[in-house]
């Protein structure tokens, strides 16, 4: 689940050297790949140049990793249908987010295995070069896709096939062995092989090994334990949950980590293709830029630059092809803006949060309306809706909804709490044309998600003027996250919520 100089694209532009799945420009790109293979038979001395002029390596705390494929040729087609001008123009548009290390995977069932092929060894250091010349390193993720565990001689050979001469290039800053390494004892006896042999062929080189996103903190610790701390150089946690939670989560690996740097290798959110998806996507990148920045970490690693419209060797699930922070046609979604702030060590832009409900789309009935999601959408579901009660301006309305002792239909956004006794504060503006149960809430959440109580509002006692609610909370220990809920049930006619102020220390939302 990233200087030299370089062509400066704008994240808030539009990279149009191709539109990503443009089949009828795949000639023109026969023609690129054919100047480019000539252009390959001198990769050996490029290779020799790049190595002699690179820059010191990366330290880890430095690294501002972009997670890459090509949109249209996705995990092992990006080395079966490589392309050095796709290639290029990839590299200048994550470059012009501030990043400066790129993560490249690598397939031995697409490059040749247990030896690299002439071709796709030509391949992988035009891939080096073009990194070099925009001013990028490289974090290499090997062996993906790969199961064989039993063949270490052959995996060694593949190695040094692929990195041979490399060992005095600063281009590559980090080496993960395998990406989302399943934790089997044939898997973790595979990797206390590899590990040192790559420390051999990219002496001082940083290693690591991920586990697989969905299995959180637990798969974390299982492969710290696993793998001796001599082995293992940097902590990479892949990281995919509710991003309110991910301080709790992260602050508990580094407190397993022995004292080795921890980065977020891989996080992102899908979009799904619509405009509320990338809202949602663009706030998961805001708090989790914050959570990094608030532990000393470096900036969470997206996945990834693009979304992906055809992929080799991979089933996508619904919605996968869009965790890209670029669109099919070439276009950035809001989330870039974010990821170039955090790479910029800019504190990132509150708007992500959007207080003022003015992001928000209907999404198909959907609960998820951007920033902001449904709670007990059962009992009443959110519509955004102009110029009610504002012209000009839309809210976030409810209509004769239901509600219980236990659930109530409210409007709700999660955000992390970094401060043991945290203060947070929040006020609402509503205006209803019935009456019911509305009120502004700061639920208490634990690290694993269970809720702990609450903090509340005086319930809404106005019909037709706008009315303001307002909560301060003291938050108590054991608390790693608030959801900020704006509810609404038994509503006997229409109430609409159209902007919110949360203040809280170290973290920004406006």
């Amino acid at each position: 689940m990233v200087k030299a100089v370089k062509p400066k694209i704008s994240p808030l532009g539009t990279d149009t050297w191709r539109v990503p799945g443009d089949r009828s420009l795949r000639g023109v790109r026969a023609l690129v790949a054919a100047l480019a293979a000539l252009a390959l038979l001198a990769s050996s001395a490029w290779g020799l140049s790049r190595a002699a002029a690179a820059p010191k390596r990366i330290p880890v705390s430095g690294l501002h990793i972009m997670n890459y494929y090509p949109s249209d040729d996705g995990w092992t087609l990006m080395w079966t249908d490589y392309s050095h001008a796709t290639t290029v123009s990839d590299f200048q548009a994550l470059a012009s987010l501030g990043a400066n290390t790129v993560r490249v995977i690598v397939q031995p069932s697409a490059v040749g295995y247990p030896s690299v092929t002439t071709t796709m060894r030509a391949e992988f250091d035009d891939m080096l070069g073009v990194a070099a010349a925009t001013g990028l390193q490289v974090q290499l993720s090997l062996f993906d896709q790969w199961g064989n565990y039993s063949d270490i001689s052959g995996s060694e050979q593949w190695v040094s096939s692929l990195l041979q001469g490399m060992g005095n290039d600063n281009i590559i800053d980090l080496v993960e062995l395998r990406n989302e390494m399943p934790l089997t004892p044939a898997a973790i006896a595979w990797a206390q092989q590899l590990l040192p042999y790559l420390s051999k062929v990219l002496p001082g080189v940083p290693r690591t090994v991920s586990s697989s996103g969905a299995t959180g903190l637990a798969g974390v610790t299982a492969l710290l334990n696993a793998i001796p701390s001599s082995m293992l150089d940097v902590v990479d946690v892949h990281y995919y949950g509710e991003p309110s939670l991910a301080f709790a989560e992260l602050t508990a690996v580094k407190a397993e980590s022995g004292g080795r740097p921890v980065i977020v290798g891989e996080t992102g959110e899908s979009t799904y293709g619509t405009a509320s998806g990338e809202v949602a996507q663009a706030r998961y990148f805001a708090i989790m830029a914050q959570t990094t920045r608030a532990l000393n970490m470096p900036p969470p690693a997206p996945w990834m630059l693009n979304d992906v419209i055809r992929a080799a060797g991979e089933t996508l699930t619904t919605g996968e092809e869009y965790f890209g922070l670029r669109r099919p046609d070439g276009t950035w979604k809001p989330a870039a803006t974010i990821v170039r702030e955090a790479f910029e060590g800019q504190a990132v832009s509150g708007s992500a949060f959007d207080t003022s409900l003015q992001a928000e789309a209907n999404n198909g009935g959907s609960t998820l309306l951007g920033a902001w999601s449904a709670f007990d959408s059962a009992d009443g579901l959110p519509v955004v809706t102009p110029g009610i009660p504002t012209p000009g301006l839309q809210a976030v309305c409810y209509q004769n909804t239901g509600g219980s002792t236990s659930d109530n239909p409210a409007l709700e956004q999660s955000l992390p709490i970094f401060t043991s006794g945290q203060e947070v504060s929040v006020s609402a503006t509503l205006q209803r044309t019935g009456t019911g149960f509305d009120q502004v809430s700061i639920a208490y959440y634990s690290a694993g998600g269970s809720y702990l109580g609450e903090a509340d509002s005086p319930t809404a006692s106005l019909i037709g003027p706008q009315e303001t609610l307002s909560v301060s909370t003291t938050v108590p220990p054991g608390v790693a996250a608030v959801a900020i809920n704006l509810k609404a049930a038994h509503q006997s006619g229409q109430a609409c919520w159209e902007s919110t102020t949360i203040q809280t220390p170290n973290l920004i939302t406006s």
